[in-house]
């Protein structure tokens, strides 16, 4: 189970003057507007249209109901546009949270190395990381240790490369794949299952045929469905001066480029056969404790080997794919913010214009409770004449969630705009809420006494 991490944000977090003056303006503004509106049409008030009236028995004219169920039906269709923005990024996370990266990414810690070229010329890079696997592979809670030019999710390195016996016009018709140079226990480290020939051994040293293992999606995509192990391949083209590698194995392949992406060919060559290509490594350490647990001995020994010799870049590959989806994250987080908002305020209109609708009807209902109907019929009534904005909202709001769905494309992991799972969660959610919100207002109204409510003057 990948971990979750807190919000990658670096640097310092601090508050934005034009943000904090921006939203300052926004809600000072709101504050004026709704303010003042009803205070100026207060003041257009006839004085001969007031006193016509009959006290608070009067009912709302019907411009006024017009515009409460247009702002109640404003604020559903603004909740449904949320809901479902943060439904679908929401479903789409719990689908991109279940894929399985392709490898055991449990328990292993990395942290990377810069080595001065001129302080480790001649070989000298490939043996500071031999003998800094063998040290710390004797720490206590240490199973294996290996090093990397690069691991999941965090693939980066790659090139071209030319298919011994292949036919090619021009380099540019060159298969392309990431290139990973990796120790002797990298795929033990990393959990990588070997699915055919075998993996790298302490004889394929400097000197010896050049040899490397690929995953499965190469295998299946560069050599034709064939058996690749025993095919030979070299860097560039076929007139390049790199070396010719003899491939020796076929691992699984892993979501290379993180978990929303398909896994890519990979070619892994030994650090020991390419020494001078990278001076950047990865040290990547298995656990069978907490990993972080290890970090300090892991410093001593490197502290022995180089006292000048810094790490960085130290996390777990679990961090890494939490950090590969924390775009996702941030964006399901505050959506799911707005929409709560966004539903709290709908249900909270609802529940006002009920009670305001019921308070106006009071006489109405007294009436239709002396003739018999019965409390049931009373609580439907009011709900059914609550349904209808809620209805308008959520057809508003669903068409509007539709039309722009197309631009979350990139945020969506295996669900489409008009996923019915969210669409049906999302109604449910606005039904439940908008009976809650009408429910106390029916259910007093329900109970009214048809005596006191036909002497009710307001």
């Amino acid at each position: 189970m990948l971990e979750t991490l807190a919000l990658p944000i670096p640097g310092e977090v601090a508050l934005n003057s034009r943000v904090l003056a921006f939203s300052a303006v926004i809600s000072i503004g709101a504050g004026l507007i709704f303010g003042l509106l009803p205070a100026i049409q207060a003041t257009r008030t006839k004085i001969s249209q007031t006193l016509q009236q009959e006290g608070s028995r009067a009912t709302l004219t019907a411009g006024k109901r017009r515009l409460q169920t247009a702002l109640v039906t404003l604020e559903v269709a603004i909740a449904v546009v949320l809901l479902m923005g943060c439904g679908l990024l929401l479903h789409s996370f719990v689908k991109l949270q279940q894929v399985e990266p392709g490898f055991n990414p449990d328990s292993v810690l990395t942290m990377r190395l810069t080595l001065p070229w001129e302080k480790y010329p001649n070989g000298g890079i490939a043996g500071f990381f031999e003998t800094l696997v063998q040290q710390v592979e004797s720490i206590p809670g240490v199973a294996s240790a290996s090093a990397t030019s690069q691991f999941p999710p965090n693939v980066f390195g790659r090139g071209r490369f030319w298919v011994e016996g292949s036919e090619i016009r021009d380099e540019g018709q060159l298969p392309v794949a990431f290139l990973t140079q990796a120790s002797d226990r990298y795929f033990e480290t990393m959990g990588i299952d070997l699915l055919k020939g075998r993996s790298f051994e302490s004889s394929d040293r400097e000197g010896t045929p050049f040899v490397a293992v690929i995953n499965e999606v190469a295998a299946q995509t560069y050599f034709g469905g064939e058996d690749p192990v025993g095919k030979r391949f070299k860097l560039g083209g076929p007139d390049s001066e790199d070396p010719t590698f003899s491939v020796i194995g076929v691992v699984r392949s892993t979501n290379n480029r993180g978990l929303d992406v398909a896994p890519q060919p990979e070619l892994f060559a030994l650090v020991r056969q390419g020494d001078g290509w990278n001076n950047q490594l990865f040290l990547t350490i298995k656990t069978t404790v907490p990993p972080r647990n290890v970090l300090s001995q892991v410093r001593t020994e490197v502290e022995k080997i180089d006292p000048e010799q810094p790490v960085y870049a130290i996390q777990t590959v679990d961090e890494a794919f939490a950090r590969s989806v924390a775009q996702r994250r941030i964006a399901v987080t505050a959506l799911s913010i707005f929409a709560i908002f966004a539903l709290l305020l709908a249900a909270v209109g609802i529940f006002a214009v009920v009670s305001h609708g019921v308070a106006r009807r009071t006489q109405e209902i007294g009436v239709r409770l002396a003739l018999g109907a019965s409390h049931n019929q009373v609580r439907g009534l009011v709900t059914r004449q609550t349904l209808a904005p809620v209805v308008a909202g959520a057809v508003l709001g669903m068409g509007i969630s539709l039309g722009l769905s197309s631009f979350m494309t990139d945020l969506l992991f295996e669900v489409n705009g008009t996923d019915p799972v969210t669409i049906i969660g999302v109604l449910g959610i606005l039904l439940g809420a908008a009976l809650v919100a009408s429910y106390l207002p029916a259910r007093r109204a329900s109970h009214l006494d048809p005596v006191l409510a036909l002497r009710c003057e307001g």
